[in-house]
């Protein structure tokens, strides 16, 4: 149950294509993001008002306000009752603040720091755990009272990070009852990015640290019940988390940068995400999974292209990444054969209308010279039929034909004169091939007095078979090879019967008018038009592979490139 039973053409899903990548590469892919990252601190600060509440204030007007005083440059041992800073952040009524960089915490070995994303049973959301590079809290008390001012100053140590956890929304869809359909038009768009980055860890990393779409996280690294905890649960995740889920802003944010990459064929213009757990033999949901298992399951990205509609989020029936597979790569982009017919359909139409012929035949008798007289045209440029077929190995196809028919004399007696032209084009996904078929047929009618004769004047089958690799880009590559074969037949009568009606004479002269007119059109399909196709996430992902699937999926093995480079 891999990525070779890929059916996405099926009514049940529809999508134009789906990115899966696994829980482990994703894990390690943005573990790699987060080693580089150089992202600015975030730091807030917190006075209180009238009545003594806190509201935020801006970093250096608290500054000024407190006569250049830094809470983030005081002692943790500092006195509130003698030391100078403290008395002046107590004038400008200074309450709390933290400064926080998103990043992998200091002192943990690589392979003990925690996953960031966690990839359970339910399809519709994931674990994140927010995890940072640096953290401190302070808090200044002023006292009253009975009670002294008191003075907190606390950073993350090495090798104990502070992780906050929370359950994310991952439904980007706006007509059902997710976190994202509450949001402002404005904060939907910045988080359903439909650009180059979409697939990347930079961008998932921003979707998973939006507020808008979070539980409020749970701490741990702290003990509850202490000072810091309590510190924390009313500086970062009350006041501060509360303001970012309103805007829809992420709680750290990150900047998206992306390096260039050839664009794809197909334009996102909507997508959703989902959860594929990890399933067994039968296509069920493992109910207990092993940590392997776990790490075998899927963030998939259900896309529409060139303004589909995008079709709701349902489970798969099958793996994406199988464990044998688990090594060479970290996910797989399948592009529904529909969606591929529809590019060759698009990039062969011209080309077919070329071969497809609309003939009219003339046969008139001049009583003055006592002779027969008979003209033919066919005119190109017609519109073929086209079919996409559903199942089966043929994914496209174009069929015209026509007939032109015309006599002289009493039914016929002093000369008839029939054309009929017939084209298909039959294009085929199997394996790691592309292959086409031209079928060009033009029927041949001609009878002179009481001589008659036909057949398939012109009978050629043009076969290219496109052998297919992809590039490090996502470039589709291909060889070709050609097959060409006619079987057009000369319907000559014999010298006898000629000698009467001079026949072949007439037979020659449409014989070698249609040979002249249709051996300039039609030839093999140019390799460019496979190679002219360009996998979304070329940008993201290095692609490794080529292959339709048992149902005409087109799968393409990736792994992500280093999104530190």
């Amino acid at each position: 149950m891999s990525a070779s039973s890929s059916d996405l053409s099926s009514v049940k899903y529809g999508y134009d294509f789906v990115v899966a990548t696994t829980q482990a590469s994703i894990n390690a892919t943005m573990k790699l993001f987060l080693s580089g990252l150089t992202e600015p601190e975030v730091t807030v600060c917190y006075i209180a008002d009238d009545q003594g509440k806190p509201v935020e204030i801006d970093y250096d007007q608290l500054k000024k306000l407190a006569n250049g005083s830094d809470p983030f440059a005081v002692a943790a041992t500092a006195d509130p009752t003698t030391d100078p800073d403290l008395r002046n952040l107590i004038n400008a009524r200074f309450m709390m603040g933290f400064r926080a960089q998103i990043g992998l915490p200091p002192g943990i070995a690589p392979d003990k720091v925690p996953d960031i994303v966690t990839l359970g049973s339910d399809t519709s959301s994931v674990v994140y755990n927010l995890l940072c590079s640096e953290f401190t809290v302070v808090e200044l008390n002023p006292g009253g009272g009975y009670s002294p001012p008191t003075w907190l100053s606390q950073s993350q140590p090495p090798g104990s990070p502070w992780v906050f956890t929370s359950k994310v929304d991952l439904r980007l869809s706006a007509v059902d009852q997710s976190a994202y359909s509450r949001l402002p038009v404005p904060v939907q768009q910045q988080i359903k990015r439909l650009g180059p980055g979409a697939f990347s860890v930079q961008q998932l990393l921003f979707d998973l640290d939006n507020a808008a779409l979070e539980t409020t996280p749970a701490i741990s690294g702290v003990t509850p019940g202490t000072t810091l905890y309590m510190v924390l649960e009313q500086s970062f995740l009350g006041a501060y988390f509360a303001q970012q889920k309103k805007n829809g802003e992420p709680l750290l944010g990150c900047v998206i940068q992306q390096s260039g990459a050839p664009t794809s064929t197909l334009t996102v213009t909507d997508l959703d995400m989902e959860v594929s757990p990890f399933l067994d033999g039968n296509g069920r949901t493992i109910v207990d999974p092993t940590p392997d298992q776990r790490n075998l399951a899927t963030l998939s990205y259900l896309c529409a292209a060139d303004g589909d509609p995008l079709p709701v989020a349902v489970p798969f029936g099958w793996n994406w990444i199988e464990a044998a597979e688990e090594t060479d790569c970290d996910g797989v982009v399948a592009i529904n054969r529909a969606t591929l017919a529809n590019y060759f359909r698009n990039r062969l139409a011209g080309y077919v209308a070329t071969n497809c012929y609309r003939p009219s035949v003339s046969v008139t008798y001049d009583w003055g010279s006592a002779q027969t007289n008979y003209a033919w045209n066919m005119a190109r440029g017609q519109n073929p039929t086209v079919t996409t077929p559903a199942t089966g190995p043929t994914v496209l196809t174009f069929h015209y034909d026509a007939d032109a028919a015309d006599q002289a004399g009493l039914n016929g007696d002093l000369g008839q004169l029939e054309l009929h032209p017939s084209y298909d084009v039959t294009v085929t996904f199997s394996g790691n091939t592309i292959t086409v078929v031209q079928h060009l047929v033009i029927y041949l009618r001609v009878q002179s007095l009481a001589t008659s004769t036909s057949g398939n004047v012109v009978n050629v089958t043009v076969t290219d078979t496109y052998t297919l690799a992809v590039a490090q880009d996502g470039r589709l590559a291909a060889t070709l090879s050609t097959n060409r074969q006619d079987t057009s037949q000369n319907p000559a009568v014999d010298p006898f019967l000629n000698f009467w009606t001079e026949v072949n004479t007439i037979i020659s002269a449409v014989e070698g008018w249609l040979r002249n007119v249709t051996s300039t059109n039609l030839q093999d399909i140019p390799v460019s038009v496979v190679q002219n196709f360009v996998f979304p996430g070329g940008r993201t992902f290095a692609f490794k592979s080529a292959q339709f699937s048992d149902f005409g999926d087109l799968v393409s093995h990736i792994t992500y490139t280093d999104p530190t480079s």
